[in-house]
Formats: structure tokens, C-alpha cells, sequence
């Protein structure tokens, strides 16, 4: 029971192709799909355990193949990141099953994004990433547990409008922790309603600056392509770190609100992962991930 409900976490694998490829699935270590209607029958037949389904509205919500966009900066002649990411959605629209169509090396990032936000996902990758994608569930599988609630500070009053989204979009990109509401709550250090806000990209700079950089959550230094995502349960707390570029992340300085001790931290495509100068400093937790790829998981104990 206990396997099948954090199986039940990963996410799916869609396979538009033939029962001639069951081999190469096999030898990935990929014995689930989704497949068409009408090849549901002759992959059961080839042994592997088919799904029929279809990935497309209204069996699912499409989710944006995760990744990095250079984009023109307003302030300046250069260009910055701006990260595609579907976090922020997640937590907007709860529940249904999101469905991502991913390019040539997008469906690893694809699989530990949804699963970081606990989501239900099916993944369509490009015919040359089912072994990459594969190695990713293997590595979701072996984190072993189940999700926690997302730890927030700021209660987002959604009033359903498209500058809201944005808000919602540009808060995620500052890794500022948010929850969407349908009315205040106190528990939260700060309540907004953006409604139509006239210059979301404004509006999500004061409210940092409203709350105060010693009341975040998660404080990212030394890269501008990762994100964070800080789920708990009061004496526990893992850190998610997503990594929408294809390039690795060097030297990236963590900051974590409150005392911490380490419990374990797993880097995708490390076998040996340790952070650094692990240490407490000013009511906050301080360490250094050395290297990382698309994804990386640190799990923390009071």
C-alpha cells in the first residue's frame, strides 16, 4: 500500500508508438504507459501495464515544457532569464492531471517539477529522453517520501484575472512563498488582493519589499535559473531546487528562515551530494550546494 501511494506520485509516461519499442522500454526500467485507445490491448499483450488515455482537454491541463527563455531586460540593452515554469499554475488551479509536451532534453525537468508540487502528470518526452526520463523516476522513486503542504508567508487573494496570474508568476520567479487564498488569513504575514493591478512586475517588487528579505522563506544567491519550493509538516521541511536551465548551477548559497539540522540532501545526477558550510546564522540556515543539475532535493529537521 505505502509503495503504491508514493508510485502514485510519479509522473506517467505517454507512448504514441508501437509495441515494437516495448523492448527499449523495458531496458529503461519503464513498465507503465499511457498509450492510445487502440493500443491499450496490445501493450497489455507485450506485458507492460497500458493506460489508455489521451493528452488533450478535458483529460488534462497543458503544462509549458520547463525551461529557460532569453528575453530583452526593460532596464537595460542585454538580455536576462526568464523562466518557464508551471509552479505558480499548480498552486492557482489544484488537482485534474497536467499533461507537458517536452523538446529534446526537457523531460527530466518536466518529471521533477511535477513531482516537487505533488502534482498528478503524464509526460510526453521527445523519442530520445525516455532513457533520461526513465533515470528521473528512478530518482523520484528513491527519495521515499510523501509530500508535505507547501510553507508559505504571503496569502494570494486570486480574483481569477490575468494580471493576478502575473503576479502570481513573477512572485514564483523570486522564489517568494506564496498560498492562493479565496479570502485573507491571519496565519499569513502578509495578505493581498492584486485584482487588476496595472504594473504586475511593480507590484510583486513591493510586495518583497513589504515583507522584508528576514521574513522569506528561501533566499537563493548566486543564480538566477533556480527555483525553490519549501514544503513542510513543523518539524520537518524539504527543499525542492529546480534548475530550469540545460547548464549546471556552480556554487549556488542556500538560505533557509529558521534553525535546521541537515537530514539528507540528493542531487540528480550525483552520487555523492553534501552541502557545504552548512550553518546557522541570524535566525536562518546557510549552505552551499557545490554543483547541481536539473533537480535537487535537501530534507531538514528541526
Amino acid at each position: 500500500m505505502r509503495f503504491l501511494m508514493l508510485a502514485a506520485l510519479l509522473p506517467g509516461l505517454y507512448w504514441d508508438h508501437g509495441t515494437e519499442t516495448a523492448g527499449r522500454l523495458r531496458g529503461a526500467g519503464i513498465l507503465r504507459i499511457y498509450v492510445p485507445a487502440a493500443r491499450v490491448d496490445e501493450w497489455r499483450a507485450a506485458g507492460l501495464m497500458a493506460t489508455e488515455f489521451t493528452p488533450s482537454p478535458p483529460r488534462c491541463k497543458e503544462a509549458e515544457a520547463p525551461r529557460v527563455d532569453m528575453r530583452m531586460n526593460v532596464a537595460s540593452a542585454t538580455t536576462a532569464p526568464w523562466i518557464i515554469a508551471n509552479g505558480w499554475k499548480f498552486q492557482r488551479t489544484p488537482g485534474g492531471t497536467w499533461c507537458y509536451q517536452t523538446p529534446a532534453g526537457g523531460a527530466s525537468l518536466a518529471a521533477a517539477e511535477a513531482y516537487a508540487y505533488a502534482v498528478d502528470a503524464i509526460v510526453t518526452p521527445a523519442d530520445q529522453d525516455v532513457d533520461e526520463f526513465a533515470r528521473m523516476l528512478a530518482f523520484l522513486r528513491h527519495l521515499d517520501r510523501p509530500p508535505m503542504r507547501g510553507m508559505a508567508n504571503i496569502g494570494v487573494v486570486d480574483d481569477g484575472s490575468e494580471s493576478t496570474a502575473e503576479v502570481l508568476n513573477l512572485l514564483a520567479r523570486r522564489n517568494l512563498l506564496f498560498r492562493v487564498l479565496m479570502a485573507p488569513d491571519p496565519q499569513f504575514e502578509l495578505n493581498v488582493t492584486p485584482k487588476e493591478v496595472a504594473d504586475p512586475y511593480e507590484y510583486a517588487t513591493e510586495l518583497r519589499r513589504k515583507l522584508g528579505d528576514a521574513h522569506r522563506w528561501v533566499r537563493l544567491y548566486g543564480s538566477e535559473v533556480v527555483l525553490a519550493r519549501l514544503t513542510g509538516d513543523g518539524p520537518r521541511a524539504r527543499l525542492h531546487l529546480l534548475n530550469y536551465s540545460h547548464r549546471p548551477v556552480l556554487g549556488l548559497r542556500v538560505r533557509v528562515r529558521g534553525e535546521w539540522k541537515l537530514e539528507s540532501m540528493a542531487i540528480y545526477g550525483y552520487d555523492k551530494a553534501a552541502a557545504q558550510e552548512f550553518g546557522l546564522r541570524d535566525g536562518g540556515t546557510e549552505f552551499t550546494v557545490a554543483e547541481m543539475g536539473p533537480y535537487a532535493v535537501i530534507d531538514l529537521q528541526k
